[in-house]
């Protein structure tokens, strides 16, 4: 699972040319995702575990779509709106609730708040989609660029794997809560340094930049 997310990971990076972004999320996810992760665990009183590397695992695959829209971005000339990253982010937690996760009262309404979260932030994004020009014809390119399909694809197979229907088989569980909080904290941590721009302009300012002094 490591070396299928981390080199899907570094593909995408490598496209856009912001290797460093990746390994930035490497050693976070090494060095500091590990303790937050094993003191997150111990925070909810119940018989749990406190070894294993599934939760730093969850919390690249939290990178995953911000390096996907980064991938896009680039290919666009564009940025684009970030509620279509926090639309694939609640979409994602609506379908861990309803799915992963034993029936309950709990479960049923985080289902519900992350499916009506995703379609506020998907319905925000296409409404500023359809206010620009040639916005169709850019994103038919990019839902059919091969890296962007293979890059979902990981996305989707990897939340499958790591949020399974049936957590106890052959004598062992899976810690959803630890997968769930990892893929959280990877998730905003990649989104808050991305939308804030902490590390860089985005991609839009970069080709304005360029247009103005090649004029």
């Amino acid at each position: 699972m490591f070396l299928l997310v981390s080199g899907t990971f570094y593909a995408l990076s490598r496209h856009t040319q912001t290797t460093w972004l990746f390994f930035s999320a490497l050693v976070a996810a090494l060095s500091i995702f590990p303790v937050t992760l094993s003191l997150l665990n111990l925070a909810v009183p119940r018989n749990a575990v406190t070894y294993g590397f599934s939760g730093v695992n969850m919390a690249l695959v939290g990178f995953l779509p911000v390096a996907i829209g980064r991938y896009v971005e680039v290919n666009r000339g564009r940025s684009i709106d970030t509620t279509l990253l926090l639309a694939a982010f609640f979409f994602s937690i609506s379908g861990i609730a309803m799915f992963a996760v034993p029936g309950s009262p709990l479960a049923s309404g985080v289902g519900t708040a992350g499916l009506a979260l995703s379609v506020l932030f998907g319905g925000s994004f296409v409404r500023h989609e359809l206010r620009l020009a040639s916005s169709h014809d850019r994103w038919r390119t990019a839902v059919t660029d091969p890296t962007v399909v293979v890059g979902v694809g990981t996305w989707i197979l990897l939340l499958v794997t790591a949020f399974p229907q049936t957590v106890a088989t052959g004598g062992s569980v899976t810690n959803v809560y630890v997968h769930f909080v990892g893929y959280a904290l990877g998730f905003m941590t990649a989104y808050v340094a991305h939308e804030w721009e902490l590390f860089e302009d985005r991609v839009e300012k970069r080709v304005d930049t360029g247009q103005l002094r090649s004029s």
